[in-house]
């Protein structure tokens, strides 16, 4: 695994996704990645960069409808809101977004696995935390 922080912005496979699928792809993308975490049974494994693309894209949502993290760069703010108006048309994209978060990081998520054995459980919980409320 490449680098991997507590928050998306730190997480190779996140911004793989960002600046690979999303930039190329737009909307569609963020609807794929938030149908293909959120439609994964509890009974199969959602794998890790499944999981990443998910959360990333919950945070292209949540940024198309103008709930930003704090503490965001210029630059990461226009690659998130890259295809921003065609994001907001999305039919229930905040709440496609919640459902994918809530996979991610239920029972058989690798993503969720790999950071609850991890000394920075806490701060990845709190970022996830932030981006659920910024999607309610």
């Amino acid at each position: 695994m490449g680098a991997w922080g507590a928050t998306l912005f730190e997480d190779d496979a996140s911004l793989d996704w960002l600046d690979g699928d999303y930039a190329a792809s737009g909307a569609s993308a963020v609807a794929s990645a938030l149908d293909k975490a959120a439609n994964c049974p509890v009974t199969e494994y959602l794998e890790v960069d499944d999981g990443a693309a998910a959360l990333m894209a919950g945070e292209v949502v949540a940024t198309a409808h103008g709930d930003m993290p704090d503490e965001i760069s210029q630059d990461m703010l226009e690659r998130l809101n890259a295809h921003g108006s065609a994001v907001r048309d999305l039919p229930d994209g905040k709440m496609r977004a919640r459902k994918a978060l809530e996979r991610v990081i239920s029972d058989n998520s690798e993503l969720h696995e790999l950071w609850a054995e991890s000394d920075d459980q806490a701060d990845w919980v709190a970022s996830v935390n932030d981006l659920r409320r910024r999607l309610a």
